[in-house]
C-alpha cells in the first residue's frame, strides 16, 4: 500500500513485466536466484502501542505513523494513531484519539489519510486534527488504502470484494469490484494498475484500472496483508498470521519472515529505503518490529 519503498538491488533482475508475471506451473515455489534475508533492528516496547494494524514511514518528517485499533477494551471509538520514530522510540502515543476502527494509512500533501469502518480520515499531519470524514457509500469494512501521485485514494473494502476511489473533489466510484479479489486487503496504486493484496485467495494480484484485467503476480501468500512495492517489479507481501514473503518479479516466492510459532503477527508494513528497514505492526503483540534487509 506504500508508495515511497523503492531501493537499489545489489543483484540485477531480468525478467521485467508490466502486469507481474503468469501463472503458470514453471514460475511457482522459490525463488532461489537471489538471496533475501531480514534482521532484527529493534522493537517497540508493548505498553504505548494497542493492536498496531498498520504503519506508514513519512520521508518529510522521518517519522512513523501507527493505526491502532486498541482491542484491549471494549470501548467505543477508542482507536488512535501513534507516531513512533525511525529507532523505535515513542514519539507520541496517542497523537490522534477517537477513532472506531482504524486500519491502513497513507500519505498525500500534508495529510494522513486513514481507513475507519467506512469512513476515511483525513487528519492534517502540521496540527494533527481531523479535517474530513468521507463516508464511503456502499463499503462494509474499509482495509488497506493507497494515494496515488494525483491525490487519488483506493481504499479495500475486504468485505465487499471491491476497491474503491476518491478524488480529491470527494467523488466517489468503484475502480475495481470482482469476486476474484476475495476479500482483498492490502492495496498499492502504481502507474496505471492496482497491487492488491487477496486475503482468502493467498495471492498478489494485479488489476489493471483500465481494462480491469487481474492477473496473479504470486501465490501461497497465506493472509495477504500489507505490500512494498520494490524495484523492478519485486515486492514484499506481509502475512497477517506472522509471515512476509518477497515476491519476484518472475512470480516465483521466498518466504523471508516467520514469526508465527511466537504468535506474533505481521499485519500492513511499510519501509525506510534510505535505512533498508522493513518496519512489521505486531497487532496482538501490541509492538512495531524492524528489519534490516537485505538483497544479494
Amino acid at each position: 500500500m506504500k508508495n515511497l519503498s523503492k531501493l537499489t538491488f545489489i543483484a540485477p533482475f531480468l525478467l521485467l513485466y508490466a502486469c507481474g508475471g503468469t501463472n503458470t506451473e514453471s514460475n511457482q515455489g522459490i525463488n532461489d536466484s537471489i538471496e533475501v534475508s531480514l534482521s532484527h533492528v529493534w522493537s517497540t516496547d508493548t505498553t504505548q502501542l494497542a493492536t498496531p494494524e498498520c504503519v506508514t514511514y513519512d520521508p518529510a518528517s522521518k517519522v512513523l505513523y501507527v493505526s491502532n485499533l486498541n482491542r484491549a477494551n471494549d470501548i467505543d471509538n477508542d482507536g488512535y494513531i501513534a507516531i513512533v520514530n525511525t529507532d523505535g522510540s515513542v514519539k507520541n502515543a496517542h497523537w490522534v484519539e477517537d477513532l472506531g476502527a482504524p486500519l491502513g494509512n497513507d500519505i498525500y500533501d500534508g495529510h494522513l489519510y486513514v481507513n475507519d469502518g467506512t469512513e476515511i480520515v483525513k487528519i492534517n499531519i502540521e496540527s494533527g486534527q481531523i479535517v474530513e470524514k468521507i463516508e464511503i457509500e456502499g463499503a462494509k469494512r474499509l482495509n488497506g488504502i493507497s494515494v496515488g501521485p494525483n491525490g487519488d485514494i483506493y481504499s479495500a473494502d475486504i468485505e465487499g470484494n471491491k476497491i474503491f476511489k476518491v478524488n480529491q473533489a470527494g467523488e466517489v466510484s468503484i475502480a475495481i469490484e470482482s469476486e476474484e479479489l476475495d476479500r482483498p486487503n492490502g492495496v498499492l496504486i502504481k502507474g496505471n494498475d492496482l497491487i492488491i493484496a487477496s486475503f482468502n485467495a493467498q495471492k498478489l494480484l494485479c488489476a489493471n484500472l483500465e481494462s480491469k484485467e487481474i492477473k496473479t503476480l504470486g501465490e501461497g501468500l497465506e493472509n495477504a496483508d500489507g505490500i512494498i512495492a520494490l524495484d523492478n517489479d519485486n515486492y514484499l507481501v506481509s502475512s497477517w498470521s506472522g509471515l512476509v514473503h518477497f515476491v519476484g518479479n518472475d512470480s516465483k516466492v521466498q518466504k523471508i519472515l516467520d514469526t508465527k510459532d511466537q504468535n506474533i503477527n505481521a499485519a500492513d508494513i511499510t519501509f525506510i529505503p534510505e535505512e533498508s528497514l522493513l518496519i512489521v505492526p505486531t497487532f496482538n503483540a501490541n509492538s512495531l518490529m524492524a528489519y534490516k534487509l537485505e538483497i544479494k
